[in-house]
């Protein structure tokens, strides 16, 4: 796409091999080049054992990818059910990838996140880390059972804001 585009990538998210910490990047080649001189740089010492399980993981590529769709495609099922089922709450509906980003159509962010740490032991990423603070991000690329679990006490957290 030319010289203004930069692609990146990983293992991490979209395949579920988080500890393997395996990326890559698509660019220029000089840009790419660089790109990687500075992850050497600043990313210290990598693990070796965690660069021969990404060699391995990419070696098998076919069964990873069918291992993530396994648990992905029910877990986003879960999610827009949930997300369906609330009128507090913005979103688009989910068919690809592994966090939603709702948002909240009042009230804030930060006293749900609180409050869901708090009372209910549970974690969402606040938005503010990227700069929208009305909305949460919601990982799916665990257990379906514990996805359900965390959306339960997700939608309690959210009537008590109501109720406030």
């Amino acid at each position: 796409l030319g010289a203004t585009f930069v692609v990146t990538s990983s293992l991490t998210k979209v395949y579920g091999l988080s500890g393997i910490r395996c990326g890559w990047v698509l660019a220029e080649p000089a840009l790419a080049e660089r790109i990687w001189r500075l992850v050497d740089l600043f990313y210290g010492i990598p693990a070796h054992a965690a660069e021969l399980l990404s060699v391995v993981a990419l070696e098998h590529m076919e069964a990873v990818t069918a291992r993530a769709r396994a648990i992905l495609e029910p877990n986003r099922r879960i999610l827009n059910d949930f997300l369906r089922s609330r009128d507090d709450l913005e979103w688009l509906e989910h068919d690809h990838g592994t966090v939603a980003f709702p948002r909240l159509r009042s009230g804030s962010a930060e006293r749900l996140v609180a409050l869901l740490r708090e009372k209910y032991e549970t974690s969402v990423v606040p938005g503010s880390f990227f700069g929208m603070p009305e909305h949460f991000r919601i990982g799916i690329g665990g257990d379906g059972v514990e996805l359900e679990a965390g959306l339960e006490r997700l939608g309690r957290a959210l009537d008590e804001l109501r109720c406030t």
